[in-house]
């Protein structure tokens, strides 16, 4: 069925505008996008995961948290305990050496996944180049 509008109502004054007004907003619904209803060029990847009931019983305030950490060349991370903070850390670029109170050391490149529970105690060296870490942990603020 076609409507159709005898000339006499397109000459009134304000008529073209009024009709042009009414035609926008019928086709809004045509114009508004839907939401995605599943992911295109999504991937990902577990790169660790830490079972929580060990580090601790409650919560206890605890948060967490996403840091960005950047180590200057020639750098340290003094020496620090994850028993009540545990943590995964992911390298984006450059390379630390991990050294424990045992004496065993390990280096970490972009990349390389650290993950530290409750039974690490650790310091960082950093050698010549700019390191920057993805660090996710739980954490307890000072109160």
């Amino acid at each position: 069925m076609t409507a159709t509008l005898p000339r006499a109502a397109l000459s009134r004054p304000g008529a073209v505008p009024a009709l042009a007004a009414l035609l926008a907003l019928a086709c809004l619904p045509a114009l508004a996008q839907e939401p995605p209803t599943e992911n295109q060029g999504l991937s990902g990847q577990l790169l660790h995961e830490m079972p929580l009931a060990p580090e601790f019983a409650e919560t206890g305030g605890r948060i967490l948290r996403t840091r960005l950490l950047r180590v200057a060349p020639g750098g340290v991370v003094a020496r620090h305990s994850h028993a009540e903070r545990p943590s995964i850390e992911y390298v984006l670029s450059g390379e630390a050496t991990e050294h424990l109170d045992d004496g065993t050391t390990t280096v970490y490149r972009a990349g390389d996944v650290i993950p530290a529970d409750h039974s690490k105690t650790h310091w960082w060296t950093i050698g010549d180049q700019p390191v920057e870490i993805l660090a996710v942990d739980i954490h307890l603020p000072p109160s």
